[in-house]
């Protein structure tokens, strides 16, 4: 049990309206980076009016100020977290949800799992991009590899991915937050190259 779950626990914390300290976060509803002083902060119960505490450790229900969601922060803790990556455009509908739902797991800290989906996103983007059903993945990786979706340099990014995919499914591994990171970083990355870019000429045509 934490500090923050004994003190609520005992009641030595409330609600407050009347003070809030300014927050800078990245919204984990709509991934904007904002700074807030509006929302709930979490005091100490105390004689009197006390923000020293809310003061020390920016506690509390913050209103992000683009989509006015709310979002709990306690020290280094964020619920909803933040969705790591950026929204890429000119996705098709079946491909965009995967790598959502990977942005979306990922902010649940929920990495195996991140991991698992971006596995699957690639095996989505390579069956749109041209590749036949029911292949190994691996199969799926050497499609986008031979037919160049892939650029040279990001082979290493492509193997990692992988890597990881094949531990998450046949062996008793867990990833971690960094190779969460680093592969939905890659998928953005593919997907931008051969759907948002492509599509951004289109419309300038």
């Amino acid at each position: 049990m934490n500090n923050l779950t004994e003190n609520i626990i005992t009641g030595d914390l409330e609600w407050k309206e009347n003070y809030m300290l300014s927050k800078n976060f990245t919204c984990g509803y709509c991934g904007a980076y904002v700074s807030s002083d509006k929302g709930m902060p979490l005091q100490e119960l105390t004689e009197g009016y006390a923000p020293n505490f809310a003061h020390r450790h920016s506690i509390g229900v913050y209103i992000c100020t683009n989509c006015y969601m709310p979002t709990f922060i306690y020290d280094d803790i964020q619920e909803p977290g933040n969705r790591y990556g950026s929204s890429v455009k000119g996705v098709p509908k079946n491909v965009n949800e995967v790598y959502e739902e990977a942005r979306s797991c990922y902010a649940a800290n929920a990495y195996t799992g991140t991991v698992l989906l971006c596995r699957k996103l690639l095996m989505h983007v390579a069956v749109d991009l041209g590749a036949s059903d029911n292949l190994r993945f691996i199969e799926y990786v050497n499609y986008l590899n031979d037919k160049h979706f892939v650029s040279v340099k990001s082979h290493d990014w492509i193997d990692q991915i992988r890597k990881y995919g094949n531990e998450a499914t046949h062996e008793l591994e867990v990833n971690s937050q960094q190779d969460a990171q680093m592969i939905l970083k890659f998928c953005e990355m593919l997907l931008k190259m051969n759907y948002e870019y492509p599509s951004i000429i289109e419309e300038s045509d």
